[in-house]
């Protein structure tokens, strides 16, 4: 069945923060995806190690036929998401990147906020206030093949951390879970797996190939990898004028967030 988009995306994705995307990706699109992303696969790990779980941006790369990509970013289903979610000045970006499995260890990210917890010397108030603004950090993660590492926490997308959240993780961005040489492949899964579970609210996403999980990337979110579950992901996001505005104050808000820091140091006895 083709997808449809519908109202309930939209109230899921205002009030949640994320919305599945069911078959959007077609079947004959799909093989042509997969068959490129078996191309980044070798290209990633040749380059950068069996542990790699990333080749960002796919355009970048001469070997590997663009065409399918930018095919995936203008699916009609894709297209009227966006525009039912954000408006008609959203468009792609050129950052596509494919998600990979590692191929020898169990591996998570830490629990984080994009554009808020991994940007050092943000100013928080504004990060927090951008993020109410529905049309900000918005991404997406596209299934080649059925993928169930993405966690999210629903309706972290538009408020601050909650006292709970506070009590299990008062450091931001948190650590990520403690992960040792002597482990056995069971234990250290067994560890990223409890802490993907450690935060207040997690909720796993289950992708199958073909499914979308569009999301805002802003909310509380972690990826958890087992390398037995082959893993290819699209991840792009659509942009509109406020996103391109907000990346070109980054390094202003970064400037003055060190220069208030460096006054309060100066001036305390």
């Amino acid at each position: 069945m083709a997808f449809h988009y519908s109202e309930r995306h939209r109230e899921e994705y205002v009030t949640d923060g994320f919305t599945v995307l069911r078959g959007v990706i077609p079947a004959s699109l799909l093989t042509d995806l997969r068959r490129e992303a078996e191309k980044a696969r070798e290209i990633a790990r040749s380059r950068q190690g069996p542990q790699t779980q990333r080749l960002q941006p796919v355009y970048a790369y001469e070997e590997l036929n663009h065409q399918p990509f930018r095919d995936f970013l203008t699916l009609p289903g894709m297209t009227a998401t966006v525009e039912g979610i954000l408006g008609k000045e959203h468009g792609p970006t050129q950052i596509m990147g494919i998600l990979l499995e590692p191929s020898q260890q169990a591996w998570c990210t830490h629990w984080h906020r994009d554009w808020g917890y991994n940007v050092p010397d943000l100013d928080m108030n504004a990060f927090f206030e951008a993020a109410r603004n529905l049309k900000m950090f918005n991404q997406l993660n596209g299934a080649l093949y059925d993928d169930h590492s993405l966690w999210v926490v629903p309706g972290s997308h538009n408020r601050e951390d909650t006292p709970e959240e506070r009590a299990v993780f008062p450091v931001v961005p948190p650590p990520g879970p403690t992960l040792t040489d002597d482990m056995s492949a069971e234990e250290r899964e067994r560890a990223c797996l409890e802490y993907a579970r450690s935060m207040p609210g997690a909720t796993q996403v289950v992708l199958c190939a073909g499914d979308v999980a569009f999301y805002r990337a802003c909310c509380w979110h972690i990826g958890n990898y087992v390398p037995y579950a082959r893993r290819a992901t699209l991840h792009d996001g659509y942009y509109g004028p406020e996103d391109y505005a907000w990346r070109e104050n980054v390094p202003k808000m970064q400037t003055a967030v060190r220069a208030a820091r460096e006054a309060q140091s100066a001036s305390s006895p």
